[in-house]
């Protein structure tokens, strides 16, 4: 069945509008066929390419808008950013041509729906919402890396072909940071290559409820402002809607400033590691973000293998895996997490407030005060790291899987050190000694397991605790 786009972009045929003066007529080598849809910026129709045999896509700017400066450079941006990439996942643009004042960009002609109409049919499932995310970001890798930032990443320009695969469109509001190389500067000036449409004119250009905080705000784009928009796309596609859209565009910008979504809020089912990802895209500040479209998509990447090596194959395998993984919820797993931290702490005090005891016993038992001072010492550099892991627990800090891993080997030291107190009394406790060492070993290992279970990270699980996967259907 072929569906109709409404908006920018290339879509099938819609009915032939058969007053519609373009259809039927032959420009160049290319015969107009059908009208498919038009936007704010054009209208968008399927041709022939009578000298190569092949359906492209004509995309015309409006009349009124022909006569537009601004509106004219946007469309000729387009068709250069776009045609100076050659990426699977960009729409491809063969040329640009006018006819009797009227201006077209010859694209590919795409067989599809665009991601908006699969959006508006409610949430995506979770292996199509990283594989359209996983080839978006390997656009956006490309497009970075020649110093293209497109600015309006958004589900309404970014096409799910009938194959699957997915296409990014319209680079209309694409930033140049440095001039293409294959651009000479009579064609285009260094002024517009580095100034934003949006702030030569003084006006918002593009999709305020994607934009990211500093295109609002005026200040300065760089390819990270594309992830934040890639993660509100995320988001939406996990969740079925835009957290930010409010009652009207100035609501929607105070969202987008000050509002800081969770995935998990709306759908319970996205495994923490996918928030992850979506949070820390949607940082407000750029240095939060994930540097690089390259870093994102090897993020996004390394999800999909952990997820897919997990996944049921059949029902059998997914009965089984229910009988033998043991499941626990976020929530439990912080607040166990929690609990270690607030019997280390119990711990700490007990022990300082009878150091002089474990000064002498020290002494007594090795003739020296050096494992008292090492147990002074854990303890003092653990009390400040306990109460600051209870902390970002309790207001569950959306980085602190990340911080742990790197603190991890530190906290290992602390605690391996703190085990060896009940050696202090291994003359009068003998066998239950070890057994209190071996269990103080132990917590620093399912303190790992509890948090990554909490924040799970891709290769970050140390036991077989863990969340099942959500349905991928």
């Amino acid at each position: 069945m072929r569906h109709r786009r409404k908006g920018k972009g290339l879509l099938m045929p819609s009915r032939t509008r058969s007053h519609d003066p373009l259809v039927g007529l032959a420009l160049s080598h290319y015969r107009v066929i059908a009208r498919l849809g038009g936007g704010g910026m054009g209208v968008v129709y399927k041709a022939e390419d009578t000298e190569l045999g092949r359906p492209v896509a004509l995309k015309f700017l409006h009349t009124h808008l022909a006569q537009d400066p601004q509106a004219l450079e946007r469309f000729r941006r387009e068709a250069r950013a776009a045609s100076a990439l050659n990426h699977p996942n960009i729409c491809i643009v063969h040329e640009i041509g006018k006819h009797e004042g009227a201006f077209y960009i010859v694209m590919e002609y795409l067989d599809g729906e665009s991601l908006k109409q699969r959006i508006s049919r409610g949430k995506v499932s979770l292996d199509l919402a990283l594989h359209v995310g996983i080839q978006i970001a390997d656009a956006l890798d490309a497009a970075h890396t020649k110093g293209i930032i497109h600015r309006d990443i958004k589900p309404a320009n970014i096409f799910i072909t009938v194959r699957g695969d997915t296409k990014l469109l319209d680079f209309g509001l694409a930033k140049l940071v440095h001039k293409l190389s294959s651009l000479s500067a009579s064609q285009h000036s260094g002024a517009d290559d580095t100034i934003p449409l949006s702030t030569a004119s003084g006006l918002l250009v593009g999709t305020i409820e994607y934009m990211a905080p500093e295109q609002l705000q005026g200040e300065h784009l760089d390819s990270r402002t594309d992830l934040f928009a890639l993660g509100l796309v995320l988001f939406e596609m996990l969740t079925g809607s835009n957290p930010f859209i409010g009652s009207s565009p100035t609501s929607t910008i105070a969202n987008i400033l000050k509002e800081d979504p969770r995935p998990t809020a709306k759908n319970p089912e996205i495994p923490a590691d996918i928030e992850m990802i979506v949070l820390r895209c949607l940082s407000k500040k750029p240095s939060d973000r994930f540097p690089s479209a390259r870093a994102l998509l090897d993020d996004l990447l390394r999800v999909r293998s952990r997820l897919q090596l997990h996944l049921p194959v059949d029902s059998a395998q997914v009965a089984s895996s229910a009988v033998s993984t043991l499941a626990i919820s976020r929530p439990s797993a912080r607040v166990l997490f929690m609990t270690i931290q607030v019997g280390y702490l119990v711990m700490y005090a007990l022990s300082l407030h009878f150091f002089h005891d474990v000064v002498r016993v020290s002494r007594e038992l090795y003739s020296t005060h050096t494992l008292a001072y090492l147990l002074l010492g854990a303890a003092t550099l653990g009390i400040p790291l306990r109460i600051y892991l209870f902390t970002a627990l309790s207001f569950d800090f959306a980085d602190i899987g990340r911080q742990f891993r790197i603190l991890f080997p530190f906290v290992l030291l602390l605690d391996l050190i703190w085990a060896a107190t009940p050696l202090l009394f291994l003359g009068q406790l003998q066998g239950l000694v070890l057994l209190c060492a071996g269990a103080l070993a132990f917590l620093p290992l399912s303190q790992r397991t509890l948090l990554y279970e909490a924040y799970a990270r891709s290769g970050g699980r140390s036991s077989g605790l863990r969340v099942p996967p959500p349905s991928l259907s």
